[in-house]
């Protein structure tokens, strides 16, 4: 045992040693208690009755609520899971039109944030705790105060696509003659932009991908965190059926994204160098089509010729069906991209710029303007929501500045973060389950945000506090009921009274009605002309920053969440924190290796990350994620509860800050002495054998010629000859299939089933030392001809296979681990005595060790607790259980019904939120249920087959609509 581990010991145990005679007494009273059967594990809890019944809830039974996610901007729609009046889990809406059912890890976390304790506990004035009154007042006399001074007013706030929070916000515009500022950040101005340029309409397309048959994507994670990640993951994945439609996809990005791991050609391009891509495709596109080419610009694209010849000839053959789309900040690669869907016929089919997308409406220089005005001392009184300018832009240090120019700034949020420090008044918002909203995140879709959980600190919604000081004293409820009363309904063509439309928009979440077309005018050919990149090209021994949005931490706007924390990021594997992302080349020009501290510098400001060797990056690019390096955010934000652990002096806790070097200037790379062992949760990333050199079949993979060549299917996979008699399932078997060409690694099953199976977080220095608790991992292997440069990227995601002769049940001493009479490998929590040798045996590697009583002090935290799972405690053992507590529920709600259990009346967490619909779950018994067939006809495998230990989870092939090469 190391000393950090001998001292994490006596803390749990409250005690700072052990003495000798206490030992013989603690070793004596163990015995006693194994030979009574006690467990020594187990807290002490208390069951206590209401003293109050809640309305219409009966104790022990989930009510589920149909309301709108507010992580981020897309606004997926959501069912949210109650148990006892205590919101506990989130699930997609399979009602919503965009999200269908979908949700990411993101969305699942916003559950947690609910429940975190660092939330602000009521209105903040000068600092100090404040009354609403008080602070009500002051705020008034601010705004009073600006007026009588002839200083501005001004709104500020990233994209909230909420009508009725629009209206608020305008009613309190027009009463102080105030105006509201909009940005993005990751920005998505330059779409908007080149909109207003190439069609006269600044407008945001909504992107078809189900529409597609072609699709080049230019440094969009569309499949990751760009725009509407769940929306273009269901839209995308429609189209990649080898059985039936599948769609070709070209990636062009300058680090290996979520999106480019999941295409069938794939090239690492700098971002200086995407508008001379986008052009030269153009012209080849155009050349395939005969026309003239739509866009010229100076320069050449370092892409290969053949790599652009083959999309653009995927791209012409689609005419019509094929989509292109960028995630550049750059406006002219926006234009060249616009002139490209427009010679490949994509508006009006796969872009609609007739009913777009509302999700983001950040302006150009919007923030810039505003910080002027500010350092001008024109601004009197700033209203700040949903936003945090003095950290989340590359302008944050001159905003920051330029707030002693202000007369009062006015943050609205739920935490203390580092706008709301600067703030003389502080309104304390609640979280999106304990209030009333809406949401409109396209043309025609209207969702609405209810409140599932009376707000647990003294908060009053946006919506109130912008009306409070508009003179108005409106609920939000009675507010958005009247918004709906005026917009909504009257155009609803179901008839029936509003409280009838009111109570069924209640019900399903969301409603869609039928959006009037949007004018926009044709292709301005002028605006494609003397195109010119913004992003001038690094000079030689510097680097350009790709700055980018991850999956788990976006913005930053969730860095003490720890379940996003602990999320290891799809592609590098890195948790707790960013790194610094080098191609192979680079780092070996460098002489840099993982978790090297390196630091970037770019004129005066400078940052320390540890260093990532990145597979695919395009070289003279350094790629960090955004959203991390906030101090103030929290403790887990601060990375404090591994803290002590750690050399303070090398780990930056909880990451760097990125935006300061955001803006698009060339970085300088300085090699530091330093080393900072990354918390990464997967060490081996090829399949390829270092001794032998031969290839293991852990993963299949097939071209799509190579898959439809393939004989048909004939029946399930049956097990290989094992050493004990086959087991007779009488009733259910249950089992798994998971669809490797749908699965797209987005982490969001990951997520789901921390937040079902009450998973633990465990904190940095314990994933270092492999101790992560998932119940399903993503591994993800590496594999080509070119496995540093360009390798093909395929995602597993790994849980327990509930083995019909399981190794690990053979070999516990107790028999914690058992088999059910319908196929499930059980974990019997209070008969493990953690002797690991479970662990030890499974060939799999997905059984998880509690080493520690994980963190359940926070009371207020500890809500999100499911209550039909166990809370694990010390020294036991657990790994998935295939959602137990779900089949359980289903049996009993049959039995209750009167009738047997159906196909579809089980479905596990991962399988419920997963955008892409990989995963089926059923009873294999029943030839007609869906998991049966598609293990029986979808050519499906099982890992590890061949050791006879007959596992339950079927996966099938990874096909690629490319000619896969082999390594």
């Amino acid at each position: 045992m190391t000393e950090d581990e001998r001292r994490a010991y006596e803390e749990q145990d409250g005690r700072e040693g052990v003495e000798r005679r206490d030992f013989l007494k603690i070793l004596g009273g163990s015995f006693a208690a194994m030979a009574s059967g006690c467990d020594l594990h187990a807290p002490r809890e208390k069951i206590v009755p209401y003293a109050r019944q809640i309305e219409g809830q009966t104790p022990g039974l989930a009510r589920w609520y149909a309301s709108t996610c507010a992580g981020c901007a897309a606004a997926c729609g959501v069912l949210v899971k109650s148990r006892d009046g205590r919101p506990i889990k989130m699930e997609g809406n399979p009602d919503h039109p965009l999200s269908r059912g979908g949700l990411c890890a993101r969305g699942q976390a916003t559950v947690l944030d609910l429940y975190d304790s660092e939330r602000l506990k009521n209105p903040l004035s000068a600092g100090a705790a404040a009354s609403w009154a008080s602070l009500d007042a002051g705020v008034e006399k601010a705004l009073a105060e600006a007026k009588r001074q002839g200083r501005k007013v001004r709104v500020l706030s990233q994209t909230v696509p909420s009508p009725a929070l629009d209206a608020a916000v305008a009613e309190f515009c027009a009463r102080h003659g105030a105006e509201r500022v909009i940005y993005d950040e990751p920005s998505f101005a330059a779409i908007l932009e080149a909109h207003r340029l190439t069609r006269g309409r600044a407008v945001l397309p909504r992107y078809r991908f189900e529409n597609a048959r072609a699709i080049a994507s230019f440094d969009a994670d569309f499949l990751g965190a760009w725009l509407s990640p769940v929306e273009f993951t269901k839209s995308w994945s429609a189209r990649r059926k080898p059985d039936g439609k599948m769609s070709w996809h070209a990636q062009f990005e300058s680090r290996m994204s979520v999106t480019g791991a999941n295409a069938d050609l794939r090239a690492a391009v700098k971002p200086s160098d995407m508008l001379a891509t986008v052009v030269e495709l153009s012209r080849l596109v155009a050349e395939r089509l005969g026309r003239a080419a739509p866009a010229h610009v100076a320069g050449k694209t370092p892409v290969a010729h053949e790599v652009l010849r083959r999309t653009a000839e995927a791209l012409a053959a689609a005419h019509g069906e094929a989509l292109v789309v960028s995630g550049s900040s750059d406006s002219a690669v926006q234009r060249a991209v616009n002139g490209l869907n427009e010679t490949l016929g994509a508006y009006g089919r796969t872009v609609d710029v007739a009913h777009p997308s509302y999700q983001r409406r950040g302006e150009t220089g919007a923030l810039d303007r505003l910080i002027a005005e500010m350092e001008r001392g024109e601004v009197g009184a700033l209203i700040v929501f949903e936003a945090n300018p003095c950290y989340d832009h590359s302008r944050a240090e001159a905003f920051t500045a330029a707030l002693a120019k202000v007369g009062a700034l006015v943050s609205l949020t739920q935490r203390r973060d580092e706008t709301a420090t600067h703030a003389a008044f502080v309104a304390t918002t609640p979280h999106a389950l304990e209030t009333w909203g809406d949401a409109r995140p396209a043309a025609g879709v209207h969702s609405l945000v209810q409140p599932l959980i009376e707000p647990l600190y003294d908060s009053r919604s946006i919506i109130e506090s912008l009306l409070a000081w508009s003179g108005q004293a409106v609920t939000a409820h009675d507010y958005v009921r009247g918004q709906w009363l005026k917009t909504v309904y009257p155009r609803h063509k179901g008839g029936g009274s509003f409280d009838a439309f009111w109570d069924q928009a209640l019900e399903r979440g969301v409603v869609s009605i039928d959006a009037p077309a949007e004018a926009h005018g044709a292709l301005r050919a002028e605006a494609l002309s003397g195109l010119k990149s913004a992003r001038a090209a690094a000079a030689a021994g510097e680097f350009e920053l790709d700055a980018y949005a991850s999956v788990a931490m976006f913005d930053g706007r969730q860095a003490n969440n720890p379940w996003l924390q602990e999320l290891p990021d799809p592609v590098t594997k890195v948790t707790w924190g960013n790194v610094a992302l080098f191609s192979p080349a680079d780092a070996k020009r460098l002489g840099v290796e993982d978790g090297r501290m390196v630091r970037l510098s770019a004129g005066t400001r400078a940052i320390d990350l540890p260093a990532c060797v990145q597979p695919g990056q395009a070289d003279g690019v350094v790629a960090a994620a955004l959203g991390y390096g906030r101090p103030s955010a929290g403790p887990i934000a601060a990375n404090l509860p591994t803290r002590k652990l750690l050399p303070i002096e090398v780990d930056p806790p909880g990451g760097a800050d990125i935006f300061p070097l955001a803006s698009g200037s060339a970085l300088s790379v300085a090699v530091l002495e330093q080393t900072s062992a990354l918390a990464r949760t997967q060490l081996m990333d090829s399949l390829t054998e270092p001794f032998t050199g031969r290839e293991r079949p852990i993963i299949q993979e097939a071209s799509l010629e190579e898959y439809r060549k393939l004989a048909p299917a004939e029946g399930v996979p049956e097990n290989e000859a094992g050493m004990w008699p086959k087991h007779d399932y009488k009733g259910h078997k249950w089992g798994m299939a998971i669809n490797l060409t749908s699965c797209t690694g987005c982490a969001g099953c990951v997520v789901a089933c921390t937040a079902e199976n009450n998973v633990p977080v465990v904190g940095k220095a314990e994933v270092r030392k492999s101790r992560e608790m998932h119940w399903i991992r993503l591994d993800r292997y590496y594999g080509g001809d070119e496995p540093e440069t360009n390798p093909t990227v395929a995602f597993q995601p790994m849980l327990c296979q509930h083995c019909d002769d399981a190794p690990c049940e053979t070999v516990c001493p107790v028999a914690a681990t058992t088999h059910s009479t319908e196929g499930l490998n059980m974990q019997v929590y209070n008969r493990c005595v953690g002797t690991r040798y479970c662990a030890n045996n499974c060939p799999y590697k997905v059984r998880r060790f509690n080493w520690f009583d994980y963190a359940h002090d926070d009371l207020t935290q500890n809500m999100v607790l499911n209550p039909d799972v166990t809370v694990r405690t010390r020294g036991v053992m657990e790994k998935c259980s295939f959602c137990v507590q779900r089949i359980n529920s289903a049996k009993f709600q049959a039995a209750e019904d009167g009738r047997a259990v159906v196909d579809g009346d089980v479905t596990p967490a991962c399988a419920q939120s997963c955008p892409a619909d990989a995963i089926v779950f059923g009873d294999m018994n029943d030839p007609k249920s869906r998991v049966a067939r598609t293990a029986r006809e979808n050519h499906s495998f099982r890992v590890l087959e061949e050791l006879g230990v007959g596992p339950s989870v079927f996966y099938g092939i990874k096909v690629r609509n490319a000619q896969v090469r082999k390594s």
